[in-house]
């Protein structure tokens, strides 16, 4: 009796540890360097329909997107939740509303900080947000 209690044991332990182990992450575990992502908003402006993005390469700290009209390039660093971007060169083409491309540049330049909540990105000074970015396809 005590063995075959043993090995019931045994099995429901192996059932209940590979049952937890096949499980999918979390949807707050979304990687900062793994997506493209889509800006919402910068500052108090709605950036939804500018085409404005940005995606952090993992190895070299580089950081390329596009801020609405132009494109723009630089340099990121990273530490838990600690994010800086610095040595931003964008194009410096004519375009007809430049506010939410000003907005997203201020807003990358003065990013101390973020936070990833399900598929959206927060970009914080302080606790001031910046900027509001979505996870978005490829």
């Amino acid at each position: 009796m005590k063995i075959s209690s043993a090995i019931a044991t045994i099995i429901l332990g192996l059932f209940i540890f590979s049952a937890c182990a096949s499980r999918k992450p979390a949807p707050d575990s979304q990687s900062l360097t793994s997506q493209k992502w889509t800006l919402l908003s910068a500052g108090d402006l709605d950036a939804g329909s500018s085409g404005a993005f940005m995606e952090l390469d993992t190895a070299p700290g580089e950081v390329r997107g596009k801020a609405g009209c132009n494109g723009f390039g630089g340099n990121y660093t990273s530490e838990g939740n600690k994010l800086q971007f610095g040595g931003l060169m964008g194009t410096k083409m004519a375009c007809p509303a430049l506010d939410v491309e000003n907005a997203f540049f201020r807003a990358l330049e003065a990013t101390e900080r973020y936070e990833i909540r399900k598929d959206s990105l927060f970009l914080y000074q302080g606790d001031k947000l910046l900027a509001t970015l979505k996870a978005t396809d490829k």
